[in-house]
């Protein structure tokens, strides 16, 4: 990895939400993954793919729920189960996470 992408990454404030956690790296990999192979990936799904570094279960529900206030992540109903929520990167950290994982 190249200190100057991860600079990239950093400097953009959605990146730099996630980033702000120890898991926040490997997130969004899980998410950026999911959303590629057209997962139906919920909190759980997303807090059970966790490895390195997983904080507790209310932890991270409430990191992702900061992250869906402030526009970082998207939740929208999964199609599979309407009890469901699947989570979805912004357009934006999509953008900056695309740009640093393909440099």
């Amino acid at each position: 990895m190249n200190v100057i992408r991860y600079q990239k990454l950093l400097s953009n404030d959605g990146a730099r939400a996630f980033l702000a956690k120890s898991y926040g790296l490997e997130l969004l990999f899980i998410l950026y993954e999911c959303e590629r192979n057209l997962d139906d990936n919920g909190i759980e799904d997303s807090y059970d793919l966790l490895i390195y570094l997983k904080p507790r279960r209310a932890a991270f529900s409430s990191h992702i729920n900061v992250l869906e206030a402030n526009g970082h992540i998207i939740k929208t109903v999964s199609e599979k189960k309407a009890s469901k929520s699947v989570l979805r990167i912004s357009a934006n950290v999509r953008k900056a996470f695309n740009e640093f994982t393909s440099s």
